[in-house]
């Protein structure tokens, strides 16, 4: 349960994180499959935020299943599904999973589940290769990161739907109503830091927020959800889950990006980071007093991570060990990130629109 703010709760209700419903039995989405897509093979439950996910193994390949929670409406389901319909659909070389049409040419399905909840299904294809997450890139392949992450938003620059503009947990235009979560952080020094992001923020990007540049973007452009090859000619392979999709700035679709950068690194905890906006920027421009906001919004994003899962770890047991995984060190890379002062990572932000000096550039 979420106290203090009625805002939050409702922001958490509308994004499917309330309620744990119980796991849809294996042997049932197997006999779905073979009704709805004619398919059939190996089950292997997937661990994830909310949905019911699987890997399909079959003679024809593999695939991806994934069931929408109970709490999930319909038309955010569809929202998801017209984006991945749209890159589809795009002009733009866009390597993004994409939905299989089932038996009526459907590409998404209405089962139900034990609890007699109607819940959507679909399936997508499996793309092949390893995360973002377990690769050493280098900063020219961090550079590729961010180009990949300009060409989406390009592709997805003019697409409209009726509830594009749902209220998300993870948008970070609802970031200051997040305040509340701090109740469930235990130590005083993260509280203290965290205070200061929020301020912050509410500060220097709040009050801009509907000046900004705004459109559909991915939401969620994590290391988890980018398959890459460092051995091929083109580093990133493979853009996965669209779940987060959203009408917001362009500036927060960059701001996953960095958020998921920042402190990995103890002695340049922003290299790799600046690395991934000058890709960015190469391919699509941005303001610099948009890009400065970063120093803000990239440990604001990161931030609102470790408070998500620390707050759902606590009352949703059975999201621990999802949540665990994906923020155990975000408390820490977020001191590395700000041990570097805003002003400094504002000109460094700023600087990645310009050209490199030809005897190399200072990586903080």
């Amino acid at each position: 349960m979420i106290t203090n703010s009625g805002v939050l709760a409702r922001i958490a209700q509308e994004s499917a994180l309330v309620d744990g419903a119980q796991a849809f039995p294996e042997q049932r989405v197997a006999a779905e499959l073979r009704r709805l897509y004619g398919l059939s093979g190996q089950l292997t439950r997937i661990p994830t935020e909310k949905d019911d996910t699987f890997r399909l193994a079959t003679t024809e390949g593999r695939f991806l299943v994934k069931i929408a929670p109970a709490s999930e409406s319909a038309r955010i389901v569809n929202l998801q599904s017209a984006v991945m319909l749209h890159l589809e659909e795009s002009g733009e070389p866009i390597p993004a999973q994409r939905l299989i049409r089932g038996v009526r040419g459907q590409t998404e399905s209405t089962v139900v589940d034990p609890d007699g909840n109607a819940r959507i299904l679909r399936v997508l294809s499996y793309l092949e290769g390893g995360l973002l997450a377990s690769a050493q890139p280098t900063p020219a392949q961090f550079a590729e990161v961010g180009a990949i992450l300009a060409r989406l938003d390009r592709a997805l620059g003019g697409f409209t739907h009726p509830d594009d503009s749902r209220l998300l947990i993870w948008d970070l235009k609802n970031f200051s109503h997040m305040r509340p979560l701090l109740e469930w952080v235990t130590d005083r020094d993260d509280v203290t830091m965290a205070t200061w992001i929020f301020d912050q923020f509410d500060a220097h990007v709040a009050p801009r927020i509907v000046d900004l540049d705004t459109q559909m973007i991915h939401g969620d452009f994590s290391p988890f959800n980018v398959v890459v090859d460092p051995a091929a000619d083109e580093f990133v392979t493979g853009i996965i889950d669209f779940g987060d999709v959203v009408r917001s700035p362009i500036v927060f679709e960059l701001s996953v990006a960095v958020a998921n950068q920042i402190g990995a690194d103890e002695q340049r905890p922003w290299a790799s980071a600046l690395d991934i906006v000058r890709g960015y920027r190469q391919e699509c421009r941005l303001a610099d007093d948009d890009v400065a906001l970063l120093a803000i919004t990239g440990p604001a994003r990161l931030l609102l991570r470790a408070l998500i899962f620390g707050w759902r770890a606590s009352v949703h047991p059975h999201s621990r060990d999802y949540g665990s995984s994906h923020s155990a060190l975000d408390w820490n890379r977020l001191r590395y990130a700000m041990s570097v002062a805003t002003s400094t990572v504002e000109a460094l932000l700023i600087s990645t629109g310009t050209p490199a000096s030809p005897t190399g550039r200072e990586r903080p």
